[in-house]
């Protein structure tokens, strides 16, 4: 039996909030796995209508097709900002 092309969707949230957002979701949705620090990876079959509508599950936090795609999660960010406020003080 022959394998699927699965793609990859990086999202800016965690693997158990992520698997939150997508139960009962279906559409060709394999498996959700971390990938860091509040990022997980989608591992999906979807096309076309299907990935438009995968995608727009995570419009307000951010997704990418790639990691290097991906911006740093919101929160990694202040706490990068508070670090960096800190050592300039």
């Amino acid at each position: 039996m022959a394998d699927p092309k699965n793609a990859k969707l990086f999202v800016n949230l965690g693997a158990s909030q992520a698997r939150r957002r997508l139960k009962g979701f279906g559409h060709g949705v394999r498996k959700v796995e971390t990938a860091g620090n509040n990022q997980a990876v989608i591992i999906h079959t979807a096309t076309g209508q299907h990935l438009r509508q995968l995608e727009a599950k995570f419009t307000d936090v951010g997704f990418a097709e790639t990691e290097i795609e991906l911006s740093k999660p919101a929160d990694l960010m202040e706490v990068t900002e508070a670090l960096n406020g800190i050592e300039s003080a």
